[in-house]
């Protein structure tokens, strides 16, 4: 009998028909670049590595047809959304973003900082001091109001289809800046000013419902304790509470109007070490929070301010930096996804169907909750240039493998499932680790990961 036939008579039969099933039934981009994988690898470790191939790819990259950033993204179904950049149009698709079609707005002269629909037809993008309304899914824009005197708009938001508030500010040198609150109640013709702070910047505005909302405030994260604060109201903004102080306070974001997630960071100008950034969780309509995530994250040139998505009372997902956090049990374990990618923005229209997008004309979709494994689209326009190129010596490696002619650079390492296993110099990677795909980036540049494999 040889080694691979004692392997698969060892297997459970249903399991390996399960993993036979799902590799036949894998993508054939899985299938053409697995080749190279799984020949000349011995049986039982190119069994373990075809049983673990997804059937689905997790992330698929979409074709944006622009190399510019992109900093928002919203849908209002799994079929229509739109993105925005810095870049003078917008992006439209009608088909969960398979095809995105540009239409141009005038006066975002400086690309646009956020885009909101409250429905099919009726949005807003703002960017600059211009905010433009579109009454036609995006396909033209007008100026509505002329003017903003802040320069960055944070958040729009709607509770229906008249009444909508919005959170903007703009940055003064050293560590403060100046935030105001407006809102409209004729369909954003017109916005009233309705809370300032001549050295806050208002981060964030969410509502539960037409009553119940939210909106936080920080100092730029410059000291701790900050002086941000987090503002509610219960009776539609007429009134507003302080419920929460003494943090930078971010995104906040409502399942119902029992349960929120807000997010809070500090850090030291001078002790770059000293970054500390965290989720907290309330079920009971913020009489109570508890933290859910907590980390000293060190120094992050990328800024702080992470993107919050919350599914229902368990399942959320937060973007900072290049890095998508994702739990499924309401914040008491978090798994990694998509890492090496510079993010900016993240939406889900629940918890299976969502999009991310980035630097250099990313747009990553999901329709299955995400894996961390993303496909590499199969046209010959790549948008994701990278700023290193560099390759593994040997690669797949027993002990270690090496990158040549950088062996004094720091690398980033990733298993399959996205989370970050470690970082190594580039004249030893991989030693210690199991068998198993993993992927390799510089921990200090914008490139595109390669995949190594480690054989035993």
């Amino acid at each position: 009998m040889t080694v691979c036939d004692d392997v698969s008579h060892q297997l459970k039969v249903v399991s390996r028909k399960r993993c036979l099933m799902s590799f036949s039934q894998a993508p054939m981009w899985s299938l053409a670049k697995s080749r190279w994988l799984l020949s000349g690898l011995p049986c039982s470790l190119a069994l373990l590595l075809l049983c673990s191939l997804p059937v689905h790819a997790g992330w698929v990259q979409q074709q944006s047809g622009t190399t510019a950033p992109l900093t928002s993204v919203y849908f209002v179904n799994s079929q229509t959304g739109w993105v925005s950049g810095d870049t003078n149009f917008i992006l439209r698709t009608a088909d969960g973003g398979t095809h995105w079609d540009r239409h141009y707005v005038d006066s975002l002269n400086w690309g646009a900082d956020v885009i909101r629909f409250w429905d099919s037809n009726s949005g807003f993008v703002g960017g600059g001091h211009w905010l433009n309304k579109s009454t036609d899914s995006g396909l033209t824009w007008r100026y509505n109001p002329p003017f903003f005197w802040a320069s960055h708009f944070y958040n729009i938001v709607f509770v229906t289809p008249l009444k909508g508030w919005l959170v903007n500010s703009v940055y003064y040198s050293g560590n403060y800046g100046q935030g105001f609150l407006y809102q409209t109640t004729d369909g954003g013709e017109s916005w009233a000013r309705r809370d300032s702070s001549n050295y806050l910047v208002f981060r964030d505005v969410a509502f539960a419902d037409s009553l119940y909302g939210c909106f936080t405030a920080d100092n730029h994260g410059w000291t701790y304790p900050s002086d941000g604060f987090v503002k509610q109201t219960t009776d539609g903004g007429t009134t507003w509470q302080i419920i929460a102080s003494g943090r930078a306070y971010g995104p906040v974001r409502f399942s119902d109007r029992n349960v929120a997630w807000r997010s809070w960071y500090y850090h030291s100008p001078f002790v770059p070490e000293s970054w500390r950034w965290g989720i907290e969780k309330t079920t009971d309509q913020g009489v109570h929070w508890a933290g859910i995530y907590s980390s000293d994250f060190g120094y992050c040139s990328c800024g702080w301010m992470p993107h919050l998505v919350v599914n229902d009372s368990l399942k959320g997902r937060f973007l900072l930096g290049d890095t998508l956090f994702d739990t499924r049990d309401g914040g008491s374990s978090w798994s990694r996804q998509i890492p090496g990618r510079s993010l900016t923005d993240v939406f889900f229209t629940d918890s299976l169907n969502g999009w991310l997008v980035g630097y250099q004309g990313l747009i990553l979709h999901t329709t299955d909750g995400g894996s961390g494994v993303w496909q590499e689209p199969s046209s010959s326009f790549h948008p994701l240039n990278s700023n290193l190129s560099f390759s593994v010596v040997p690669n797949p490696f027993v002990s270690f493998t090496t990158v040549p002619g950088h062996s004094s650079e720091r690398f980033a390492l990733y298993d399959i499932s996205g989370r970050r296993v470690g970082v190594y110099k580039g004249d030893r990677i991989g030693s210690g680790l199991s068998a198993g795909i993993y992927f390799l980036k510089p921990e200090a540049q914008d490139a595109k990961p390669l995949r190594i494999v480690k054989l035993r």
